[in-house]
């Protein structure tokens, strides 16, 4: 009896497509001098990914400085706020970097004078031969500390590598996220397609509605910011945010988008609002200044917002031009 063969005409519609860099799409004109001194820079990781996300923003462009926020920094190096703010202190205090502030943004650019620049690899660099050398003199390698009594049901359950004493304090990992790494394997459904994804990057996806959704936030997003303006590097991320919302949070897609484009009408708001990220954590406070706005009453300690008319906005008023960026899509 014959068998059929079966072919999986599916896997092959999912392949992802590779992704091909060329210069035909961009490049940087970097000089030489300035990508050795960063070779020789001994900073943590996510600093670097901040470096380079400015090297994109500034000669990436052709330009000497470039204005930016800290939430677009998060955007392109998909680190966390506090990680950008951080990051960008210290290679300001080491002089890699230039930082002015301008209004809301910030005016960023690479320090050329290179000899300004504040290494401290080369303490880092005696340290580690002072380490190597402690580990080859013997010391340490007969691992002579005491060890408790383990009765035979137990000292059955000790490994190999215990016993040859792998697991020192010098190679043990430092953080959390390395111990995570080492112990724990990922998961597939992080990685597996999903059924009804319109968008998907590794564990972040979304519908088409979380799409479409995630599209209007971000022209919101593009009329406040106007020419420095960047397109979020992962919509992946963006879609699964509005996904979380609708489907844990239990938000409505259309009231998401009221929301964002009603912070956008505040001065304060529209600086902290960027993502849908931001608008999911603070849905709430949002929502209050959505029903302030809508009883008229939420003037209070914001202070009273003159319209183009020269009179003071109403709630009539907010509610229009939230509506005005929210259906100009």
């Amino acid at each position: 009896m014959n068998i059929p063969n079966v072919i999986d005409f599916s896997a092959k519609r999912n392949e992802a497509k590779p992704v091909i860099a060329d210069i035909e799409n961009g490049y940087c004109k970097l000089a030489n001098e300035l990508l050795e001194e960063i070779c020789k820079q001994d900073i943590s990781g996510s600093q670097f990914q901040l470096l380079m996300a400015i090297v994109r923003c500034t000669y990436g462009y052709n330009k000497k400085a470039d204005r930016v926020t800290n939430t677009y920094l998060a955007e392109l190096t998909g680190l966390g706020l506090s990680a950008v703010k951080s990051g960008l202190k210290k290679l300001e205090e080491r002089n890699i970097i230039t930082i002015q502030k301008s209004g809301i943004m910030k005016l960023v650019a690479i320090n050329k004078i290179i000899s300004d620049w504040q290494n401290s690899g080369s303490k880092k660099l005696a340290y580690t031969r002072n380490k190597a050398s402690i580990a080859t003199n013997g010391t340490r390698r007969n691992c002579n500390h005491k060890k408790p009594q383990l009765q035979p049901q137990e000292a059955a359950i000790v490994s190999s590598s215990s016993r040859n004493c792998d697991h020192t304090k010098d190679n043990l990992p430092k953080t959390t996220n390395q111990r995570q790494i080492i112990t724990s394997q990922p998961s597939a459904d992080d990685t597996a397609l999903k059924k009804d994804a319109a968008i998907q990057n590794g564990k972040n996806w979304g519908t088409a509605e979380d799409l479409e959704t995630a599209n209007q936030l971000k022209t919101i997003l593009s009329n406040t910011l106007g020419e420095h303006f960047r397109a979020p590097k992962n919509m992946a991320a963006w879609a699964n945010e509005v996904r979380l919302m609708r489907t844990a949070d239990e938000r409505n897609p259309k009231h998401m988008v009221t929301l964002f484009a009603l912070a956008h009408t505040d001065n304060f708001w529209k600086t902290n609002i960027q993502s849908p990220a931001a608008l999911r954590k603070h849905w709430g406070r949002l929502a209050s200044l959505h029903s302030e706005r809508k009883g008229g009453y939420g003037n209070g300690q914001k202070g009273i917002t003159i319209g183009a008319n020269g009179k003071p906005m109403t709630a009539q008023d907010w509610g229009k031009k939230a509506r005005e960026l929210a259906v100009k899509l």
